[in-house]
């Protein structure tokens, strides 16, 4: 068999053959992924900002809202208060929101003065006020938040004023009202006390018994859910009431540290309130579920990558298609820059970079090779006789004969007109002669004579020296042979090894 030598033997070529994809592959795999990654991003910022600034302008609505509420109370705390005081007829003003309930009660009688509701009933109202501390006047937390805010320090004042609800109750000043949460029902729901004051000898104390958060949402104009305000019904918002006590107060970072929420970078969307009352200070978060809101965002940003991604798969697929058909097609037309077109064995430009291959491979190793000339006998006259048609039958003959004697890892080549040239790999001096005898026996079995020469090369030697040695031999056996048709079979010629 005859081996042609690899076309693309270089380190770059074997390191092009071993890797995935070109460096044209690279470039448009990177270029595809950077282009993806920046219209992902900018789709992300795109719908983002957007939806953040309706989320921050809601919450922002609703924060003001919850102020409006706590005002409405406060006055209405305050109206009861004044009614009952100067003797005002009930039922002469109008009814509070459904939210609250909103009276003056005299303890120990239980009885309802100005009583107004239309959320609970009188019994659930005083079975309520029973469990509050209405004339307590000596709760230790009565006058701890006011001692606190009388000493904070001018940056925990501007924290609390940034974050609090300005001009409430309507000449009622928070700080003379006690709030308190109350007992079996949610944290919304908060009792605000007014009083004890003494009006016509008995103990009297204004409340207002008020869902805080459903009070905000009436204001607002939303409903009790909020599920529909954003897309997707993914920006819901939750509202939560939360009494602190004076403690927090104490100083900036215990308030901080109390209420993170407080924090200038506001990523959940929070908007905050606070108000000072007597014994508490009472805060409402509005916060939208910010993963939720920006859901449509990461999925039309997940969407738009997961296409550029599949787009710029499908552009390097193609580029590494187009590549692979493209290197075939060179080395289809290297291997038949190196083949001979008539006998389809190596040519000559094939075998003189295999000498030159195996020379380099000779630094690293000893091993011998084998050089091995035939020259045809007679050809110029089959040619001249027959013709070329049938001298070109001859040399297919001739190259089928020599390779039929070969390993797979020698190399045969068709170095002239009728001359061919054998490069044995690894051979012992015996092996090559007998290699000879075959490849001699082989030619005169197809009718073919032939001049054959061998040499093995000498360590000290170039594989061109032992070429030209194994040529010297093939016309020394050609000048002792006389020349006959290589369609005859006389007398076997001689073959010389060096």
């Amino acid at each position: 068999m005859t081996r042609l030598p690899d076309p693309d033997l270089s380190l770059e070529g074997k390191m092009r053959q071993a890797s995935g994809c070109s460096r044209l592959c690279l470039i448009l795999a990177t270029l595809g992924l950077s282009m993806t990654t920046a219209a992902s991003l900018y789709t992300y910022r795109l719908l983002h900002e957007p939806l953040e600034a309706v989320g921050a302008s809601v919450v922002s609505h609703l924060a003001s809202a919850k102020c409006t509420a706590i005002g409405r109370t406060l006055a209405a705390l305050a109206l009861a208060h004044r009614d009952v005081l100067i003797g005002e007829p009930e039922g002469e003003r109008t009814d509070p929101d459904s939210n609250a309930s909103i009276g003056v009660v005299t303890p120990g009688s239980w009885a309802l003065e100005d009583f107004h509701s239309t959320s609970l009933t009188a019994q659930q109202t005083l079975a309520i006020l029973k469990g509050l501390p209405l004339q307590n006047h000596d709760d230790g937390e009565k006058r701890a938040v006011q001692t606190q805010l009388s000493q904070a320090t001018r940056e925990l004042s501007a924290d609390l004023h940034q974050h609090r609800c300005n001009q409430l109750g309507y000449g009622l000043n928070p700080l003379a009202v006690r709030v308190y949460p109350i007992p079996g029902r949610s944290s919304n729901w908060l009792a605000f006390l007014y009083g004890p004051l003494t009006i016509r000898g008995e103990a009297k104390t204004a409340f207002a018994l008020v869902d805080l958060s459903s009070s905000t949402q009436e204001i607002s104009g939303h409903d009790q859910t909020l599920q529909d305000l954003f897309p997707s019904g993914g920006g819901q918002i939750t509202t939560a009431v939360k009494l602190s006590s004076a403690s927090v107060l104490t100083n900036q970072i215990s308030l901080h540290q109390h209420r993170p929420d407080l924090d200038e970078e506001d990523h959940k969307l929070i908007a905050l309130r606070t108000v000072p009352f007597a014994n508490q200070l009472v805060s409402t978060e509005f916060s939208v579920n910010h993963a939720a809101l920006d859901r449509i965002s990461r999925r039309t940003a997940a969407l738009v990558f997961a296409m550029g991604l599949l787009a710029t798969t499908a552009v390097v697929l193609i580029s590494r298609s187009s590549e692979v058909r493209l290197r075939r097609l060179n080395q289809a037309l290297l291997g038949e820059s190196r083949t001979d077109s008539l006998t389809r064995i190596a040519n000559r430009r094939a075998w003189d970079e295999a000498l030159a291959l195996e020379q380099s491979r000779r630094q690293r190793h000893s091993r011998p090779y084998g050089l091995v000339v035939v020259d045809l006998n007679g050809f110029k006259q089959i040619n001249d006789q027959q013709g070329h048609l049938i001298g070109d039958q001859v040399l297919q003959s001739a190259a089928s004969q020599l390779a039929s004697q070969l390993r797979s890892s020698d190399l045969l080549a068709r170095v002239g007109g009728d001359e061919f040239a054998l490069l044995v790999f690894n051979p012992t001096a015996q092996g090559l002669e007998e290699l000879v005898e075959r490849l001699q026996r082989s030619l005169r079995q197809a009718g073919i004579e032939a001049s054959i020469g061998a040499s093995l090369s000498e360590a000290d030697a170039s594989l061109d020296q032992a070429w030209a040695q194994a040529d010297q031999a093939m016309y020394r056996v050609k000048s002792g042979t006389p020349g006959s048709s290589p369609r005859r079979s006389p007398d076997p010629s001689t073959t010389q090894l060096p």
